[in-house]
């Protein structure tokens, strides 16, 4: 087992189908000139392992900040 693992934060026991960065400080929505929603991670520039555009949903994540 890794020990180098951050605690990751989980939904509440009912999670929501849009998950985790929706909610979350340090993300920016992005829309396509087709209407498609993205999600920007905006931590992922300074934090190698976080994903740029995380896949949806995303239900933990050691970044995730209210």
């Amino acid at each position: 087992m890794n020990d180098d693992r951050e605690p990751r934060v989980r939904l509440p026991q009912r999670p929501s189908p849009r998950g985790l960065c929706p909610e979350c400080a340090h993300v920016r929505r992005i829309e396509s000139a087709k209407g498609s929603v993205f999600w920007l991670c905006e931590l992922a520039e300074s934090e190698p392992r976080l994903p740029r555009y995380p896949a949806q949903p995303r239900m933990e994540c050691f970044g995730f900040r209210r």
